[in-house]
């Protein structure tokens, strides 16, 4: 009886053993959800015990069957249980995402969250953060660098360091750039003449206004605004404002665009000879005295 029972009590701790072969220490594995209650989720990585988790490192509570990415932190802890971790695998994956894309100068995704010297701090996530220069911040001078706390965006990692905070280098600029540049191709290869295009006032000047059309500007001249008489472009789009306008002219070598919101609708004058006839009186605003 009592070789049955030592022989069945090896057999258990071999099988056990089987079921560690393959994992380390320090090892990303996907276990599925098993259980949980109000403090802990229980995941099975596929070995013999199943981990445990804080119910604190899920944003939300999880669902019984759903997979999660967890780090091995010690394959046989104390009573022979797997001891994981989900937050410490989050940080290693997220950490092997941002080497990746800094290889690769992909884009990732950070948020401005705090003003430092000479720049600002910017959470990578998973505990990640990078130090974008003031200069990198964006496409034009920041006059005020308060203004894009809270922002979330794209940046470019131009040097990623997975230890110390912030000696990693990100910028904001190097996307836009990216970004208006691949705007601009595909605006000049699959736009035409006659064409309705969307874009927001920027600024004035004496002879119209300036649209931006995706980090590009066309210019809507005096002339295009109205089939009456413009004096004041303000008089007809405010800045700030988002607009519809038809494309009257693209030059692909000056990369000059002409916008057109007195095309988007019927020209009077096309109608002019239906509605009068020579000899009628008529009544008109004067609209212009040279």
């Amino acid at each position: 009886m009592q070789d049955t029972t030592e022989s069945m009590q090896s057999m258990m701790q071999e099988e056990y053993l089987k079921s560690l072969d393959g994992i380390e220490d320090g090892q990303l594995v996907t276990g599925t959800v098993v259980q949980v209650n109000n403090e802990t989720v229980f995941v099975d990585v596929g070995y013999k015990s199943e981990g445990r988790l804080p119910l604190e490192e899920f944003d939300e509570v999880p669902a019984i069957g759903e997979p999660v990415t967890v780090l091995i932190v010690n394959k046989e802890g104390k009573g022979g249980q797997v001891i994981i971790s989900k937050k410490k695998a989050d940080v290693k994956a997220r950490g092997e995402e941002l080497k990746q894309a800094a290889d690769d100068k992909t884009p990732v995704e950070g948020k401005f969250v705090k003003v430092i010297n000479g720049g600002f701090e910017v959470d990578l996530g998973s505990d990640y953060y990078g130090f974008c220069p003031l200069s990198k911040a964006d496409i034009t001078r920041t006059e005020n660098p308060e203004s894009l706390l809270g922002i979330s965006d794209y940046f470019i990692i131009e040097k990623f360091h997975g230890g110390s905070k912030l000696k990693s280098v990100v910028s904001r600029r190097d996307y836009l750039e990216k970004k208006i540049k691949e705007n601009r191709e595909k605006f000049f290869s699959t736009v035409k003449i006659g064409d309705v295009v969307e874009g927001v006032v920027k600024s004035f000047t004496s002879f119209g206004a300036f649209i931006d059309l995706g980090g590009f500007d066309g210019l809507l001249h005096l002339n295009d605004m109205s089939w009456g008489h413009v004096s004041r472009p303000r008089d007809f789009v405010k800045k700030g404002e988002k607009i519809q306008l038809r494309l009257i002219n693209i030059d692909p070598e000056t990369k000059k665009i002409n916008l057109s919101l007195k095309h988007m609708q019927q020209d009077p004058w096309t109608t002019f000879e239906d509605n009068f006839k020579v000899g009628d009186v008529i009544t008109a605003p004067v609209t212009k005295m040279t």
